[in-house]
């Protein structure tokens, strides 16, 4: 007899495959007005610890770090790879979804490209670079699915190795 219980469990046994999230069991969210921060500025940079095995370097924009009254955490996202190119994206994320949403992308003029109609999109689970699980989990969202300060994420970030 199997139990859908475990059955929906990861290979770690630590959180389910798949995030069901009924929005008809809370209040209707509304997500609040988002403006484009300054591109970042490298000195601005604070690095992401990743797993051992990742490949890419990724940090994030410390003076963009923000958390709106829709309690969304978001910042500009420096994802850079082994050869040095780097992608740059303005991202928000949903504690109590597990989603993220690019609001915009960087261009090689160190501007913001607005993405057109941006969507909420479920954040991928563990595998090789799956930085946005990292940051979701180390970093962003916490075991009561709420966001940190921008203060609080700007000094967990400076006191990682």
């Amino acid at each position: 007899m199997s139990h859908p219980v475990l059955a929906k469990k990861d290979i770690y046994g630590d959180e389910p495959s798949e995030f069901s999230f009924d929005e008809k069991y809370t209040e209707k969210w509304k997500e609040s007005a988002v403006v484009l921060p300054p591109y970042p500025e490298d000195r601005d940079l604070l690095p992401v610890a990743m797993n051992s095995t990742d490949t890419l370097k990724i940090y994030i924009d410390g003076k963009s770090i923000s958390r709106a009254p829709d309690l969304v955490a978001r910042f500009a996202l420096i994802v850079e790879s082994p050869s040095g190119a780097r992608s740059v994206f303005y991202d928000g994320y949903r504690c109590d979804t597990r989603q993220y949403k690019t609001y915009a992308i960087g261009t090689s003029q160190h501007t913001w490209s607005p993405v057109a109609n941006p969507q909420w999109q479920t954040v991928p689970r563990s595998e090789i670079n799956a930085f946005r699980d990292v940051i979701y989990r180390r970093y962003i969202c916490d075991a009561q699915k709420s966001a940190p300060s921008p203060e609080d994420l700007r000094r967990q970030l400076q006191n990682n190795p």
